[in-house]
């Protein structure tokens, strides 16, 4: 775990923001894996294209939560030379990778009659249950991380901001995180909310304080900023969004309605207020793109 992350805060920033890849492994490929990798090859060997401020655009394959997305990611296989198409089936991959591991249904089909069902066991699985069901495409599949990890920096190589603030999670924690504050103003500057999470975790990660509006606040406390600042920006932090079903399943959670909500029960009630207030001015700042005041002012 990294250096200034604690238990309870670290895992939901590495769940929501940073990188569930096993780099190391070699595992079978997925549906359509072998286009995939071909491509992500080719045009890895392809001059990066001149990066002048990252550009936001709709597309027909960005999938949405509840999609099957097996089926999305076969489609989107034809339009793996785009780089959002690229950064899309990344993120479908990855999502599968951590969600789609289900009991075996070829295994034992024995039934359990039982007299009493918990409820609060019950709305646990089924909150996991509706996290896994966009993966169960999959079932019985190995996806490649190595394919999740090609995409990722190619889509990113080639200007795709989600990508870009994304890979910087895999920077080199020791790194002068000031050699990339011109990225990450860009990329701050589109006021998209996925990528404020990870610009936000990436901020977050290996510090023990950073100073906002001249005053120092504690690096995990500003971790939990910056996801809930992202949700005010649009995120999806509501009762059915993953980040809500994911403390449900996994913490039993399960009635809160919002993410704040969730979290908060896990939280020391000071240091959650901290968080809450940080998370209005971080808001505030970013809409007037008050870097100065983000403490990523160059020079």
């Amino acid at each position: 775990m990294a250096p200034g992350i604690d238990e309870g805060t670290g895992w939901r920033t590495l769940l929501g923001a940073a990188i569930p890849l096993l780099l190391a492994l070699s595992l079978p490929s997925d549906p359509g894996g072998g286009r995939i990798a071909q491509v992500a090859r080719e045009l890895h060997s392809r001059p990066a294209p001149s990066l002048a401020r990252p550009a936001l655009r709709r597309i027909p394959a960005r999938y949405s939560e509840g999609e099957d997305l097996r089926a999305y990611v076969e489609r989107a296989a034809a339009r793996l030379d785009d780089p959002q198409t690229m950064y899309y089936v990344s993120q479908a991959l990855e999502e599968c990778r951590t969600w789609g591991a289900t009991p075996d249904e070829d295994g034992d089909t024995t039934v359990t009659v039982i007299s009493y069902v918990d409820p609060r066991q019950w709305i646990r699985s089924a909150a996991a249950e509706t996290l896994a069901a966009p993966c169960r495409g999959f079932a019985g599949r190995l996806i490649d991380s190595r394919q999740i990890f090609a995409l990722l920096q190619e889509a990113a190589r080639q200007g795709e901001p989600h990508a870009r603030a994304r890979m910087l999670l895999f920077r080199d924690i020791a790194a002068p995180k000031s050699d990339v504050f011109a990225q990450i103003l860009d990329l701050l500057a589109t006021g998209d909310p996925a990528i404020v999470r990870d610009v936000g975790a990436f901020l977050a990660r290996g510090e023990v304080s950073w100073r906002y509006g001249g005053e120092e606040f504690d690096a995990r406390i500003a971790a939990i900023a910056w996801e809930l600042a992202a949700c005010d920006l649009g995120y999806p932090c509501g009762p059915t969004s993953r980040g809500v079903l994911t403390q449900c399943a996994f913490k039993g959670h399960c009635d809160a309605y919002r993410y704040d909500e969730a979290i908060a029960r896990d939280e020391d009630p000071e240091r959650m207020a901290v968080a809450q207030r940080l998370r209005s001015d971080l808001v505030y700042a970013l809409r007037r793109r008050d870097w100065g005041w983000l403490g990523l002012a160059e020079g």
